[in-house]
C-alpha cells in the first residue's frame, strides 16, 4: 500500500512538472529552429533566426548561424545580418566590407537605411568596398548601380557650403593643407608588386619570405594548405602553432613588406586556396588606418 502511495506521488509530481513546463511560452528562437529542421535551405529563415539571437544579445549563436547559412548559399539577407552583428559592436568598417557584400550579392542599398548609415560612421567604407568589388566583377550591374546610388548619397548628404563650387586659390590652399597632414601622418607605404593583378605585397612569415595578398572584402585572414605544410616541414612553424582541430594557424611575426609588422596573428588554414596569404583589412587595421593607392599601386599606413 505504501509502495502504491509512493509511485501515485510521483506520477503526480512528474505531470505537475510537465504542466508547469507546457506553461513556458516557445522562444522565437525555438520556434524558428523547429522551422529550420524542416526547411534547413530556406535562407530566410537562416537570417531570421540570426536576427532574433542577435535581438537576445547572442552575437556568438548570431554568428555561427550566419557562417553555416552563408557555406549553404551567400544571399544579400545573410550579409546583412552580419554587417548588424559588427554595428552592434561598433566595428564599422568590418560592418561596412559586409554591406558591400550584400550589394554585390544584389542588395539595393535603398532597401536598408542600415547601409547609408555604416557608410557614414565608417567614412564612406561601403562605397570604397563596392568600388573594389565592381572592379573586380566588370560585368556585375548590381554593384554599379549600388555604387551610383551610395555616390548620390554621399553628394546628398554634404553640406550646401561644401557642394557649392569653391575659389581657384582656396582650394588649391586646401588641397596643399590636407596632403600635407596626410603626408605627416603615413607611418608606412609598402608597393604590391606590379607583376600581378592581385594586391600582392612581400613579406615574411617567421623569416620565411612570402608573397601576402590583401582582400578588401575578406572578413578573415587566412594561410593556403600549401604553404602550412611547408612551414611545418620546415620547422618555420611548429604543431603546437596549429589550433582549433587544424582550421587555425598561430603565426608569431608578420613582416608586410621591409618595415611593418604584425605580431601573433591567426591566420585561417584553407586547405585549397590558390595564394599563400591573405590578409583581411580587420587585421591590418591593427597597424593602423589602411588607405589603398590604386594609381601609385601601394598599401598607405597612417598614424
Amino acid at each position: 500500500m505504501r509502495y502504491s502511495c509512493w509511485v501515485i506521488g510521483l506520477l503526480l509530481c512528474v505531470l505537475a512538472c510537465e504542466a508547469q513546463g507546457a506553461k513556458r511560452p516557445v522562444t522565437e528562437t525555438e520556434r524558428l529552429a523547429r522551422e529550420l529542421k524542416r526547411s534547413p535551405g530556406d535562407m530566410e529563415l537562416h537570417c531570421r533566426m540570426a536576427q532574433a539571437q542577435l535581438a537576445e544579445g547572442d552575437t556568438a549563436a548570431a554568428e555561427k548561424t550566419l557562417e553555416y547559412a552563408l557555406k549553404l548559399k551567400e544571399t544579400p539577407c545573410l550579409y546583412m545580418q552580419k554587417a548588424r552583428i559588427q554595428f552592434a559592436r561598433q566595428d564599422f568598417y568590418s560592418a561596412a566590407r559586409y554591406c558591400a557584400q550584400a550589394v554585390k550579392a544584389g542588395m539595393k542599398p535603398e532597401e536598408d537605411s542600415l547601409i547609408f548609415r555604416i557608410d557614414s560612421l565608417s567614412s564612406g567604407g561601403v562605397r570604397v568596398g563596392i568600388q573594389r568589388l565592381a572592379t573586380e566583377d566588370k560585368k556585375n550591374d548590381a554593384l554599379r548601380y549600388g555604387l551610383e546610388q551610395m555616390e548620390k548619397s554621399a553628394v546628398r548628404s554634404q553640406p550646401s557650403e561644401v557642394r557649392s563650387q569653391p575659389s581657384a586659390v582656396s582650394s588649391q590652399k586646401s588641397d596643399v593643407s590636407h596632403q600635407q597632414a596626410e603626408e605627416d601622418s603615413i607611418i608606412a607605404e609598402i608597393p604590391f608588386l606590379n607583376q600581378t593583378e592581385r594586391l600582392e605585397m612581400k613579406g615574411k612569415i617567421n623569416g620565411l619570405p612570402i608573397r601576402l595578398s590583401v582582400d578588401t572584402t575578406a572578413t578573415e585572414s587566412s594561410i593556403s594548405g600549401v604553404e602550412t605544410m611547408f612551414m611545418l616541414k620546415n620547422e618555420y612553424i611548429s604543431k603546437a602553432d596549429i589550433h582549433d582541430n587544424n582550421t587555425a594557424v598561430m603565426i608569431k611575426r608578420l613582416e608586410i613588406g621591409e618595415s611593418v609588422v604584425l605580431n601573433d596573428i591567426t591566420l585561417q588554414h584553407r586547405a585549397t586556396q590558390e595564394q599563400s596569404v591573405i590578409l583581411c583589412m580587420g587585421d591590418l587595421e591593427r597597424l593602423g588606418r589602411i588607405r589603398i593607392d590604386d594609381k601609385k599601386r601601394m598599401l598607405v599606413i597612417y598614424k
